[in-house]
């Protein structure tokens, strides 16, 4: 049986449907229903059976798609290992970045790698957190550095091998002329109770946090105004006096128009973190990008306590 195959399968087991397959390894959905169909001519027993408009497993490709994962998992593995032979890191790595750490690490890194590992070609996504974990399972990339607000922690999963980089306070950001930015000290959430709130999109980690914080510590519903996925334009709309929001201390202390401040009802972080399938860690490539993400954060926390290597 293909590996091929047998990955849409266990995309499938993963994910439910052939068009979310087909939209995940980028594929036609008529193209994946072929290749399962094909899979299924090779096992000699029916994998999907029909359930009103939906398809969903028959016990045989349940078990099918586990050992599938089993499959993928070795076949990586076992290239890792021989990639280790050699000592060099080569070949392609495909990497996916949030916003704030890209602005504070890429350029490092990858001045880093192109340095030390010139064999290596690097590709650069943006992406958010969830998401990008999910491309990582199903191999649509190799490398994830991601964010992890306490608040609302990310998902973590076996086949994942996650290495935490850097711990850094997430602040309550407002305009330099505010009446409560006067003094240096912390600033109260519930006091912003009727303010205009700058955020990312529903779903995504930063809103997410945004309304925890504001539910559990200031007892209210934020108003969201602004939409942005973009911490520089959230960063510009609290310094238009016209919003406030929450920011990580590496991104929020950039600009002097924007009062960045600890939270008074407690202290609140995230966490950077880079994450490869648990099959990979031990290829030169992955090991190479890791060292590199890691040196460029030692140089961003030189010297600060509001963000601090871990």
């Amino acid at each position: 049986m293909e590996l091929r195959r047998l990955n849409l399968l266990h995309e499938f087991a993963r994910r439910g449907t052939v068009a979310a397959v087909a939209e995940a390894l980028s594929y036609s959905p008529s193209s994946v229903s072929v290749q399962l169909a094909e899979l299924e001519r090779e096992a000699g027993a029916p994998l999907l059976r029909r359930s009103g408009r939906t398809l969903q497993l028959t016990p045989a490709g349940a078990r099918l798609a586990e050992h599938a994962a089993q499959a993928l998992a070795v076949d990586e593995a076992v290239r890792a290992e021989l990639a280790q032979l050699s000592g060099t890191p080569r070949g392609v790595v495909r990497m996916t970045f949030v916003q704030t750490p890209a602005l504070a690490l890429l350029s490092t890194a990858l001045r880093e790698l192109a340095e030390a590992a010139p064999d290596l070609r690097v590709e650069v996504k943006h992406s958010e957190t969830a998401p990008a974990l999910a491309d990582l399972r199903s191999r649509a990339v190799d490398l994830v550095v991601g964010v992890d607000y306490d608040p609302v922690p990310v998902a973590r999963h076996r086949d994942v091998d996650r290495e935490d980089m850097i711990r850094e306070a997430v602040l309550l950001c407002v305009p330099t002329d505010h009446p409560l930015a006067r003094a240096s000290g912390a600033i109260s959430l519930s006091a912003f109770e009727h303010a205009a709130w700058a955020a990312d999109f529903p779903g995504s980690g930063h809103r997410t946090a945004l309304e925890h914080l504001c539910n559990r510590l200031g007892g209210y519903a934020p108003d969201v105004r602004h939409h942005t996925d973009d911490a520089l334009i959230l960063r510009a709309l609290v310094a238009s006096g016209q919003a406030v929001t929450i920011l990580a201390a590496l991104i929020a202390t950039a600009t002097p128009q924007v009062a960045a401040r600890p939270i008074a009802e407690g202290a609140v972080h995230r966490t950077i973190f880079t994450a490869a399938r648990a099959s990979t860690v031990g290829a030169p490539a992955i090991q190479a990008v890791r060292t590199a993400l890691r040196h460029a954060a030692q140089a961003a926390t030189q010297g600060r306590e509001d963000v601090k290597l871990i």
